[in-house]
């Protein structure tokens, strides 16, 4: 028999932290790991579970995608809700917020493989090896969904104003430089 209190206790941490970093909202993240520890007794009740990290880590961020995919596209984050920065620049931590808030948006419109490989890789932490083996495929496929991830999320970012890579500069300061 397993011991599904120790499995909570061990893998609930990482659940809520992979579910935050994809959600940045409380109430979602914990109504997320719910769902997907629910999910993993069920899979457990119908097969053996080899990787209870990987599989509850993989649950969560579909759950959590699934969750972003169904937002309002017009929905704003409040402040409680956005990912922490170590920033104390206010025009920093403004395009930080609204880079956080355009990568879960665009989390949401790409394909689900891509969606979960880079979830749980980036904000899982989870290396190509435990991504294969929570996914059941083998690890050329998690590199190659990474790839394609990548470059579809770069491709969406780029598509707005802010570039994940290079911020724009403050107005004030482009207004000063035009003054030159």
């Amino acid at each position: 028999m397993t011991d599904w209190e120790g499995i909570v206790r061990t893998y609930g941490p990482l659940a809520f932290e992979t579910g935050w970093r994809l959600l940045g909202n409380v109430a979602d993240t914990e109504e997320c790991v719910q769902d997907a520890l629910f999910d993993a007794f069920r899979i457990y009740q119908r097969e053996s579970v080899g990787n209870w990290g990987g599989l509850i880590r993989r649950l969560t961020s579909r759950r959590a995608i699934d969750r972003i995919r169904s937002r309002r596209p017009a929905e704003t984050l409040d402040d409680d809700q956005l990912w922490a920065s170590a920033s104390d620049q206010p025009e920093q931590l403004a395009i930080e917020r609204e880079l956080a808030q355009r990568l879960r948006a665009a989390l949401g419109s790409i394909p689900d493989q891509q969606a979960n490989v880079f979830a749980l890789h980036f904000f899982g932490e989870m290396s190509r090896t435990e991504i294969a083996d929570a996914m059941d495929i083998n690890e050329n496929a998690v590199g190659v969904a990474l790839h394609k991830a990548r470059g579809k999320l770069r491709e969406l970012l780029n598509e707005g104003r802010l570039s994940p890579t290079k911020p724009p500069r403050p107005a004030v300061e482009r207004a000063e430089k035009s003054d030159e």
